[in-house]
């Protein structure tokens, strides 16, 4: 699709070095039939992915859980939370995915219609997988394969196309009927005990010694199992996690010297080195950028994902 004028969303390393990241602070739309990469990392994203299969069939990995996905599967994936398609199961897998800012959603909600709200459960946020009728949702997606043109009120009318989806998708989650079961669980409790206890201690002594000792194993086999589910290893997964939330804390405070050890850094010269590191550019820099964002122009930018990985 030609990706239209937009405002610039700083782009987003993820675990491994998965480079999906959004250029704008509204909504992208992909539409790819790429075959899937074989042994793809989990990555993560600060904004939505929607994920929709079109044609064919795949295995989809949210936050562990396998998802056998066929026409007409759309997984609804919250921000930060694991995923990846692990592999397609036939020969031709078309799909359409689609990243968009909770801002967004947000600014054209109402009292009456929140479009956040298949992001949440009961007030918690909470990533899903639905299905809805293949030949709709192709005709969803269709609608918004085509850029708008340059006429009077092209543009108000393609989002007005998006919003459809997504009141669509909302209307869909109200319905039990819609949801679709895990296939299995790829990632072992001890793996995801560990992964909740550090997004929940952010601040403690993380140290594989510290986890190794707080859940009585062995660290040795700890960092090992950890390396092999995640494949990242436990260090890694550990800054990343904190560097996800000194973003959250660096647009509420503005000041990294004021943020860092809320994040668990004990050292501010560590933290812009790893902060620079995982979002190329420094936290001042994204301080700027969230308070006045950049606008950027892309032209005739090529049909499908732009970052070459398999999605």
């Amino acid at each position: 699709m030609t990706i239209r004028e937009r405002k610039n969303m700083p782009a987003v390393s993820k675990p491994a070095q998965a480079d999906h990241s959004m250029i704008s602070d509204q909504f992208e739309i992909y539409h790819v039939d790429k075959d899937v990469q074989a042994d793809m990392p989990l990555h993560y994203h600060d904004f939505y992915e929607i994920n929709c299969v079109l044609n064919g069939t795949g295995v989809f990995c949210l936050d562990g859980d396998e998802y056998e996905t066929t026409p007409g599967t759309v997984t609804l994936v919250n921000i930060n939370d694991l995923h990846n398609i692990v592999r397609q199961s036939s020969s031709y897998y078309e799909r359409a995915y689609i990243y968009v800012t909770k801002a967004y959603l947000t600014a054209h909600s109402t009292a009456a219609t929140d479009l956040t709200a298949c992001f949440r459960h009961y007030g918690r946020p909470v990533s899903r997988v639905i299905r809805l009728d293949p030949a709709l949702l192709s005709s969803y997606i269709s609608r918004l394969d085509e850029p708008p043109g340059g006429e009077y009120g092209d543009d108000v009318i393609y989002g007005q196309r998006f919003l459809e989806l997504m009141i669509a998708l909302n209307k869909a989650v109200m319905s039990d009927a819609s949801d679709i079961t895990p296939q299995s669980s790829t990632i072992p409790k001890l793996i995801g005990d560990v992964m909740n206890y550090i997004g929940g201690h952010l601040t403690d002594d993380l140290s594989l010694d510290a986890l190794a000792g707080h859940f009585f194993i062995n660290k040795y086999y700890l960092s090992r199992e950890f390396k092999k589910h995640m494949r990242v290893n436990l260090h890694e997964y550990t800054v990343t996690k904190r560097l996800i939330r000194s973003k959250e804390l660096l647009r509420e405070y503005g000041n990294a010297k004021q943020v860092y050890r809320m994040c668990g850094f004990k050292s501010y010269t560590h933290f812009l080195r790893c902060f620079k590191r995982e979002f190329q550019m420094t936290p001042r820099e994204f301080v700027k950028s969230t308070i006045a964002p950049e606008v950027i122009h892309f032209n005739d930018a090529p049909l499908g994902n732009s970052d070459g990985l398999s999605h």
